[in-house]
């Protein structure tokens, strides 16, 4: 059976062409808008090798063999370029951004930025002891999504890149 993630991953490929098509979505409040994704090659082997140390979701580890990073919804209002509202990051960005965290998050793993908003982490220690492991973006990365991954990305697509989890 095919996994969640595979299956948004090729249904998104598909709608945008690879991403080289945008696509109008509904917003909140009625507004249309249009959007785009940038995909990276996927990670091959010897890259995923690379996060062997961490402990790291296999629908992460998945989704890094499908697409290493991923910029999501990219928008302009009125002819300015407003950018992606967030980006899943590479392997080499993960290794990076894990590299700058001060050592009070030594048990953070950094997979994601939400504009405005902040850093997404896989806490090492939560999902080592078998619980809730993925953080709120920012100010609230103290708390956990009781979502895996797969799940999480499937409900910020749907919710066409808005932050799902203040409804």
């Amino acid at each position: 059976m095919e996994s969640l993630i595979r299956r948004r991953m090729q249904s998104l490929k598909k709608l945008t062409d690879n991403g080289k098509k945008t696509i109008s979505i509904i917003q909140l409040q009625g507004y249309v808008q249009n959007v785009s994704f940038k995909f990276e090659e996927s990670a091959n082997v010897v890259e995923l090798a690379r996060l062997k140390n961490l402990n790291l979701p296999t629908d992460y580890i998945e989704f890094l063999s499908i697409s290493n990073g991923m910029f999501l919804f990219y928008t302009e209002i009125s002819g300015f370029p407003m950018g992606y509202a967030s980006e899943v990051y590479s392997i080499d960005k993960v290794i990076a951004e894990r590299k700058a965290l001060p050592k009070s998050f030594n048990n953070m793993i950094p997979i994601m930025h939400i504009r405005d908003v902040g850093d997404m982490y896989i806490n090492e220690e939560q999902r080592r002891l078998g619980k809730p492991y993925l953080t709120y973006p920012g100010m609230q990365a103290s708390q956990c999504f009781d979502l895996s991954f797969s799940k999480w990305l499937d409900r910020y697509m749907v919710a066409g890149g808005n932050e799902f989890w203040n409804f």
